[in-house]
């Protein structure tokens, strides 16, 4: 029995590590050449359009501190009792695959988003402060998972 809450614990830890990455590369691949592009036309303006390649960032981050928490949760658990062992395997396994999905929702969302903030930046720059919003509601999207896997995990 303990033996397959580690499992289940350790796919939890793998899921969030990795779909976090994948949801940052995702939102990075989506709205990078868009801010370049807008680069070329407004040079001023990539250092605004930075933000969405640096929420996506935080996106990996999240997904890294959940699997590290999962992880020393794991390891300092020393599984009293066989069914707390499996409560804690499916915890960790469940907070992992919630981080992890909503890291690549929240990708997608950031990556469009940014992709269209740099585009209306280079069009009209004053309509930045209405064209970022959208790309924070994406990025609260994988807070919101961050602190539910969280309250799994711990």
């Amino acid at each position: 029995m303990v033996s397959e809450a580690i499992l289940w614990g350790s796919m939890g830890v793998g899921l969030s590590v990795f779909l976090s990455v994948v949801g940052a590369s995702i939102g990075i691949s989506i709205s990078a050449p868009a801010i370049a592009g807008a680069g070329t036309e407004r040079p001023e303006i990539v250092s605004k359009s930075l933000i969405a390649t640096i929420l996506a960032e935080a996106i990996a981050i999240y997904g890294l501190v959940v699997g590290l928490l999962s992880i020393f949760t794991l390891t300092a658990s020393g599984f009293a009792t066989n069914a707390g062992a499996a409560d804690l395997g499916f915890r960790i396994f469940l907070g992992g695959a919630i981080m992890g999905v909503a890291a690549i929702a929240a990708g997608i969302g950031i990556g469009t988003s940014g992709s269209a903030l740099a585009s209306a930046t280079a069009e009209k720059p004053e309509l930045f402060s209405r064209a970022v919003v959208p790309l924070i509601l994406a990025e609260a999207l994988a807070i919101y998972a961050f602190v539910a896997a969280l309250l799994l995990v711990i």
